[in-house]
């Protein structure tokens, strides 16, 4: 019989450290909503809905930056499901990430299976790790809670099959989505059913896609039934090419694409279901034909290794490799650690990852999922014949995984756990969607759950407080604010409780403001702000000013007023939008005296911090200073995907060396002819 059991896991870990208490007013962005389209390849009809439901703010979360690359041994907290054949084990504190999925018959892992746990700047809110399947829900980009707590609970099938519930509340498009898993006696693969639920009346946007890494290798091909892709690397456009191979021109490359293109008569033809021919990062979103059981598989020599199949309603299969390049190679390791890379293989709601789907009023969307190995003829897999090796893992995957039997599974775990509210709580998850439950009323939808696994504590007490009492708790101005509420419904509480007895305080004021702001109302959220300010001086309404002046573009104003706020309160978050301020103002010597100022923690450990300080340097002419900080231990924690700031400083010394000035043309020759130190190098291209 399977079984459930909870443990812990000890893993070299860095420590997430302390969330940014400084809300997010449109920074935040994946780098792959941004993406232009070919319309000579991509028709209308495919891309009608990409760029529609962006958010330009990841507000009410707050940003996950506070990690550090200090790795120690640290327990994690599991839940596992085990029956003969198959062992899974999930991650509850970070997103319920399954983390790994053992075919115990073989004793191979079949996911990759990171050997640490290194946070970095690749999600919405900023910390995110690789390794594993993560379950993103919500909004273009990886969930809001990769490095979060889920809600868990323990169920049982009629049959005494147990069953892992994890489940959460999006607040963004206030959705409810749960993650069911488990494990059928005789089953040798992991089944997984998702169900998301729109709490309210009014339509939303929605989003999905399971997001599986596997270890790359040069004997590893990925197998899918498409025979074309919308195909996206970093400084095109999406297009649509043929699969498995595509024809790369010179002369739409860029970067060290472009140098094997070039070296190679000017075309290149790339294999991409083989990531270790393709030298740069790149999405593939593969076509699958209507009709097609949907599956992907990364397989070896032998024909072996996981597939990743659903029942249709989840459509979309994606490919993405960071590429052989310097930089994508620095990432694998910068994620990890050397000789540790990986591909991920993913499975979405849509075609590709720039689309939100309109989601009607209390709606539901369910499907189910299953991992597990697939033994195909190694010989059809890794063939020249494309539909060969297809038709061989298709074959493969009909006779262990009949479709039917998925469909069966859905509707046996729909019947019977749909009507079950709760089970035994496992781990518990921040209780904001019991809170929307109370401010909505009869107009939220809990989609069955009775949310028994979400605890209340410091970040949900002022909007505890707000319900119950009508009125918002003041707390110390340069105590830092823990948690935000966005959307109309919570404005006119915190807009009523001004008029309350005790309710006109900085804090109501500025929690007014933070809500005008993220719907785009700044003269409303000048007003708050200014508001808050006079009753009581808080770097938080100060430092939200000052991103209204830069919006209105008096860069600076906002320059003095960043500054003002990191004197006040001189926190690393304060601190690195001070320095990005005065750089933009080109105030390098005011940089310098106020880098000066700082704790020797900030000056010494921390890198961005010491990024700027060398920026500073190199812009007042102290060439040798600057790079003297760049070539010594600097490590760029928070590096975001696709930012060259350390590239392009170390290519602006090179060019003031040999020609004395940083002009395009001598920085085009400093890229083309210097060399880029590897812990520098974080370029996609």
């Amino acid at each position: 019989m399977a079984k459930l059991t909870v443990s812990e896991m000890t893993i070299r870990a860095a420590s997430l450290g302390r969330e940014n208490p400084l809300p997010d007013l449109g920074s935040t962005g994946d780098a792959h909503a941004r993406i232009a389209v070919d319309y000579e390849t991509v028709t209308p009809e495919e891309a009608r809905y990409m760029g529609w439901g962006r958010v330009h703010t990841i507000l009410p979360y707050t940003l996950q930056d506070g990690y550090d690359r200090h790795r120690e041994p640290r327990r994690l907290k599991t839940i596992e499901l085990e029956n003969a054949h198959i062992r899974a084990v999930f991650l509850p504190t970070l997103g319920g990430r399954l983390w790994s999925l053992t075919d115990k018959d073989r004793g191979q892992e079949l996911l990759h299976r990171n050997p640490v746990f290194q946070p970095a700047n690749l999600a919405l809110r900023n910390a995110w790790f690789s390794g594993g399947v993560e379950w993103n829900c919500g909004i273009i980009g990886h969930t809001p809670y990769t490095c979060d707590d889920m809600c868990c609970e323990a169920l049982t099938l009629s049959d005494g099959t147990p069953v892992l519930r994890m489940y959460q509340y999006e607040r963004v498009r206030r959705l409810l989505y749960r993650v069911e898993a488990f494990l059928p006696e005789d089953a040798r693969e992991l089944y997984v059913r998702v169900r998301i639920d729109n709490t309210l009346p009014e339509e939303t946007a929605v989003y999905w896609w399971s997001n599986m890494a596997v270890n790359e290798g040069e004997d590893i091909r990925v197998v899918v039934p498409a025979e074309k892709a919308f195909r996206y690397g970093y400084g095109g456009k999406l297009s649509k090419i043929p699969v498995p191979y595509m024809t790369a021109e010179a002369d739409k490359l860029r970067g060290q694409a472009a140098r094997l293109a070039r070296e190679n008569g000017g075309t290149l033809d790339w294999d991409i279901t083989r990531s270790l021919t393709l030298p740069q990062s790149m999405d593939f979103f593969f076509d699958i034909p209507d009709g097609t059981r949907p599956f992907l598989a990364a397989l070896n020599r032998e024909g072996y290794g996981i597939c990743q199949t659903s029942t249709g309603e989840l459509r979309g299969r994606k490919l993405f490799v960071w590429g052989n390049g310097q930089g994508g190679r620095h990432w694998q390791t910068f994620l990890s650690e050397p000789g540790s890379a990986y591909i991920e293989l993913q499975a979405g709601l849509a075609h590709t990852q720039l689309e939100h789907l309109p989601m009607a009023g209390h709606a539901t969307i369910s499907w189910l999922e299953s991992y597990g190995p697939l033994q195909a003829d190694g010989n059809a897999v890794q063939g020249a014949d494309w539909s060969a090796a297809v038709g061989s893992a298709a074959r493969a995957l009909d006779a262990q995984r009949p479709a039917q039997v998925l469909e069966a599974y859905h509707q046996r775990v729909r019947e019977e756990l749909d009507s079950v509210p709760a089970g035994n709580v496992l781990h518990r998850g921040d209780a904001f969607g019991m809170l929307d439950s109370a401010l909505y009323g009869d107009a939220f939808s809990s989609a069955g759950l009775d949310m028994a696994a979400m605890r209340t504590g410091e970040k949900t007490e002022p909007w505890e407080r707000l319900l119950a009492e009508g009125v918002l708790p003041c707390p110390d101005p340069m105590a830092a604010p823990l948690s935000y509420q966005t959307g109309k419904a919570w404005e006119d509480k915190v807009t009523a409780s001004l008029l309350q007895t005790g309710g006109d305080h900085w804090f109501a004021w500025y929690h007014r403001g933070v809500m005008a702001h993220a719907r785009d109302d700044r003269g409303t959220a000048q007003a708050a702000y200014e508001a808050s300010l006079a009753r009581s001086e808080n770097p938080w309404a100060l430092r939200c000013l000052a991103l209204l002046s830069k919006a209105e573009g008096d860069r600076e104003k906002a320059a003095e007023q960043m500054l003002r706020a990191a004197r006040m309160q001189p926190i690393r978050p304060l601190v690195i939008e001070a320095m990005e301020a005065l750089m933009e103002v080109g105030q390098f010597t005011e940089m310098l005296a106020f880098y000066q100022t700082l704790p020797e923690r900030l000056q010494k450990e921390d890198g961005r911090v010491r990024t700027y300080y060398a920026a500073a340097l190199l812009r007042t002419g102290a060439l040798s200073e600057a790079e003297a900080v760049l070539q010594g231990d600097i490590v760029l924690t928070d590096v975001r995907e696709g930012n060259t700031l350390l590239t392009d400083l170390w290519f602006e010394i090179a060019a003031l060396r040999h020609f004395g000035r940083a002009d395009a043309e001598s920085l085009a020759w400093a890229e083309a002819h210097t060399p880029v130190p590897e812990h520098l190098d974080f370029r996609m291209l």
